[in-house]
């Protein structure tokens, strides 16, 4: 059993190790902003519109009109053909959807009533007939719809030049479709597309996929680089507090294990777990070296002693409130909230039962850090200065409510796409979704935000839905005597008989739409749920005057992200009052008169981090941070409350300098989420280390 003991925690770690390669959950972990949206129908939507044709483009675009920027852009086309995961993007209409709407040309657009009720038939005909015969070239009538009666779709005129796009004032432009599916396969066509293009200013490539590729590269790397400092500098500090390698090893396992055993966890039950999860959950877990240092400096683990209930009641009040938190219908914190119980559970297991039964040396005590004299601040002055602070920061605290400024900001990838859009459209577009039960009703919306604004890009406008077949049909019906009247004028004019036999006559059956049938027709449909979606394009000035319809989708990531956050904030701040109201009563429960000097542990932190709102605005994860700083000060006070003495402080020290290395080094990341919860925890960790150092005790003098 002894033996046992000593390699408990290599074989724990080993164990959870091999659970999490066998389950694949390192899998689980995504750098895309979509994994931190709760599932749900609109996350299918935005995920089915990130694999659409529209999303998966590819732009090419070479500077100048000569020879050799033909030459260039017609080289650079034969290699982009050659990869796996691009072909042709050709402005050609689907052959079949086509044939379907001449076939359906009188049944699928609105009749122009007006123009009906001006028409003078004789002298339209006598009209077309003159232009058919003086004509050099031959004149193109449309025998279904003689005198354009039906609306229909206004078509954009495409400048071409050698066979090419132009961009007007740059160059030639040419456009190709992307077919990767996953981001392994957008890398491979990212690296390939780079090594062609080869840094040469004179070409510019873009495609929406190259965000994913750059951004999860930079934020790879910045994660990586942000957990190698960190545990170097934990490791730096390990060996000098500890001077002890058998329990450095041991703590560095265990901590390693409750990651494991937090990350596996997770990924059971999430799909897409955020890599800003697993940044954070290793910074947490240095939290939870607290345990292990009050047991060690106390002498828990070189002698019998009874149990060391002061860390079962900081860990009850850390893991209360993260247990509170993960009620947040914020997807990220509810996961971080989720990762920090799992872990500190398991390390607070391993520091309070396995450790004493391995036994390690007894730590050795310094006073250098703590000298008497250090100790001038008083309780009471300090606690109303805090609540002044804090009461005072309602007036200059504010929020920024953009998801974008948590994310990596690709400057020149957004530069890049910002050319192709000014050089491609005159007016800024936003794409949207539609809604609805049944195909039929889908093609009624499209035909409906069309009559609100005919530019929109919205291909299934063009079909015929139940409502407009019935509709057009019962207009063609009354048109007979239109028909018989221009029958008889093309006779008597000379037209060939039966030249508009077909004109205006109603006689198709009803089309049958199926998805087979649409995707068929190369119209990007499909099915979620009870409902069925199509994509769309519209000008911003026309947005606002179709967002607000019922069967409308917003498929903008900022403005989904601003209505969550602005919920979520709500439910964050009642989350981490509920949070701080436990750990009151905790405190008041376990410290009893000490309780005024325990909740300046509290209050200061918060009055610091409320001051650095007076330069800058708080995001959801500030303010996370900010509950997750109360709980771990709530700690160090019982700790303090209950046993201050030179081993108390030492372990608070040295547990703080342990956080501090896990969490302040985040301040150095590029990514705003990351950067946001180390500077919390920096201000919070300095705050708490301040008090730990000058504030004094009525009933104890150092």
């Amino acid at each position: 059993m002894k033996r046992f003991s000593k390699y408990a925690n290599s074989i724990i770690f080993l164990f959870l190790l091999g659970l999490f390669l066998v389950l694949k959950s390192y899998t689980h972990f995504s750098t895309s902003l979509l994994s931190i949206l709760p599932p749900s129908q609109e996350k299918s939507l935005l995920k089915h519109f990130e694999e659409t044709q529209g999303a998966k483009t590819l732009l090419l675009a070479v500077k100048g009109f000569d020879k050799n920027a033909l030459a260039k852009i017609q080289r650079l086309e034969k290699e982009f053909l050659l990869l796996e995961n691009i072909s042709e993007n050709t402005y050609r209409q689907n052959e079949m959807l086509q044939k379907h709407l001449q076939t359906y040309a009188l049944y699928a657009q609105d009749i122009n009533q007006s123009k009906i009720s001006r028409l003078n038939i004789s002298k339209m005909l006598q009209e077309l007939y003159q232009e058919m015969t003086r004509s050099f070239f031959p004149v193109q009538i449309n025998t279904s719809d003689p005198f354009s009666l039906f609306n229909k779709e206004k078509t954009v005129s495409i400048a071409l030049k050698n066979g090419h796009l132009v961009l007007e004032n740059y160059g030639y432009m040419s456009t190709f479709r992307i077919k990767s599916k996953t981001l392994k396969a957008h890398k491979e066509l990212y690296t390939h597309i780079q090594q062609r293009i080869d840094t040469d200013n004179a070409i510019k490539v873009f495609s929406p996929i190259f965000y994913y590729v750059e951004n999860s590269q930079v934020i790879r790397a910045d994660v990586n680089r942000i957990m190698l400092i960190s545990f170097g500098l934990l490791l730096l500090l390990y060996l000098v507090m500890l001077k002890n390698f058998a329990l450095l090893f041991n703590t560095l396992l265990t901590l390693a294990s409750s990651a494991l055993f937090a990350s596996t966890l997770l990924a059971l039950y999430y799909d897409e777990i955020s890599i800003f999860v697993f940044v954070f959950g290793i910074s947490i877990s240095t939290v939870a070296i607290d345990y292990m240092f009050h047991h060690y400096l106390h002498g828990y683990y070189a002698e019998n002693k009874p149990y060391n209930k002061e860390v079962l009641f900081g860990f009850l009040t850390t893991i209360s409130a993260f247990i509170i938190l993960s009620f947040t219908s914020f997807v990220l914190i509810k996961q971080i909230s989720l990762f920090a119980v799992f872990s500190l559970f398991a390390s607070y297991v391993h520091f309070s039962f396995l450790y004493p039964k391995m036994r390690f040396r007894s730590a050795q005590t310094q006073d250098t850090l703590f000298p008497k004299h250090f100790y001038f601040l008083k309780t009471k002055p300090v606690f109303f200065f805090s609540l002044i602070v804090i009461l005072a920061s309602g007036f200059w605290v504010h929020f920024d409510f953009d998801i974008k400024n948590l994310d990596y900001d690709n400057k020149t990838l957004k530069e890049t796409q910002s050319f192709f859009s000014n050089a491609l459209t005159q007016e800024p577009t936003i794409p949207f979704a539609i809604k609805a039960r049944s195909i039929d009703t889908l093609i009624d919306h499209a035909k409906e935000i069309r009559s609100i604004a005919p530019s929109v890009r919205i291909p299934l406008a063009n079909l015929v839905s139940k409502k407009s077949y019935t509709k057009n049909t019962a207009l063609l019906q009354n048109m007979s005597k239109l028909r018989e009247t221009l029958k008889k004028d093309a006779d008597t004019l000379g037209f060939k008989k039966g030249y508009f036999s077909r004109a205006y006559l109603p006689q198709e059956k009803q089309p049958l739409y199926t998805l087979q049938v649409l995707n068929a027709y190369g119209l990007d449909i499909f099915k979620t749920d009870a409902y069925y979606f199509a994509f769309g394009h519209i000008g911003l000035s026309h947005y606002q005057e179709i967002k607000n319809l019922y069967f409308v989708e917003n498929l903008s990531l900022k403005e989904r992200f601003e209505s969550m956050m602005q919920e979520s904030i709500d439910s964050i701040l009642t989350l981490g009052i509920l949070a701080l109201c436990v750990i009151l009563l905790l405190l008041y429960v376990i410290t009893g008169t000490s309780m005024l000097y325990a909740v300046i542990f509290l209050l200061f932190p918060a009055a610091m981090i409320s001051l650095y709102g007076l330069f800058f605005p708080f995001n959801i994860l500030h303010i996370f941070m900010l509950f997750i700083i109360l709980s771990i000060g709530v700690d160090y006070a019982i700790y303090l409350s209950c046993k201050n003495d030179l081993r108390a402080k030492q372990a608070i020290s040295y547990s703080l300098l342990s956080t501090f290395a896990g969490f302040g080094v985040l301040v150095f990341s590029q990514m705003d989420a990351l950067h946001s919860l180390g500077i919390i925890a920096s201000i919070g960790i300095v705050s708490i280390f301040f008090l730990l150092l000058t504030l004094k005790r009525s009933d104890h003098a150092s």
